[in-house]
């Protein structure tokens, strides 16, 4: 029986969006990190351009713990002089993007295969291209990787996620911190569309999702 390996990521920044169904002027996001997202920037790390294969992540399995959950925000756009889509002439375009404030997340990447997750390390520490966090305009405010720690645990992915140290922006409440996981399962009590299979074509397929909680302190 192969071993089973997850690799840690810490997702930190001023804002960070998530969409998962935006469409046309309104720009949402989810209030944690995407499994898109998540692939995206390690698409950025990579070098993988939009259209370029990535079934190379298919076999992963992804979780999240909520370490700070962030403030939802909006922004509010105006596009001036846009060519109306009957071409009548221009017009003004109005569109709101959603975001989150302060917002801190740890993230598993769950995989037997060990040399693929060697792979996203090496070139999340030496990224093809500049990473940000669900929008170019949102860069992360730290390294991805732990300074401290191994980035990839001989551990299955709760487990892993448990056991990962939490940044020192993460304030305990009461003497605890209440973590909330987000946990991809087949039978999971929630469905949403955000598994990427071609970025270049917007094609995503839906990936089931179970949310639980823990206290730690």
């Amino acid at each position: 029986m192969s071993e089973t390996y997850t690799l840690l990521l810490r997702l930190e920044g001023p804002m960070q969006s998530w969409g998962y169904r935006s469409r046309f002027d309104y720009r949402d996001t989810a209030l944690e990190p995407t499994r898109s997202g998540v692939i995206g920037l390690i698409c950025s790390a990579w070098g993988i351009a939009r259209g370029e294969d990535i079934t190379r992540f298919e076999n992963i399995n992804m979780g999240v713990r909520v370490d700070r959950e962030g403030r939802p925000e909006r922004d509010y756009h105006t596009a001036l002089h846009v060519i109306k889509a009957d071409g009548s002439g221009t017009g003004t375009v109005q569109s709101w993007r959603d975001y989150l404030a302060d917002a801190a997340f740890t993230v598993g990447l769950e995989s037997d295969d060990k040399k693929l997750l060697d792979e996203i390390e090496v070139h999340l520490k030496n990224p093809h291209w500049p990473l940000f966090l669900g929008r170019k305009a949102f860069p992360l405010a730290s390294f991805p990787l732990s300074a401290s720690q191994p980035a990839i645990v001989p551990l299955p992915l709760r487990e892993a996620l448990e056991q990962a140290a939490f940044s020192l922006r993460c304030k305990l409440r009461r003497g605890k911190l209440r973590c909330r996981y987000i946990l991809e399962m087949h039978d999971g009590e929630r469905t949403q569309h955000d598994w990427p299979l071609c970025f270049g074509k917007r094609k995503f397929k839906p990936r089931s999702i179970h949310i639980t909680f823990d206290d730690k302190g």
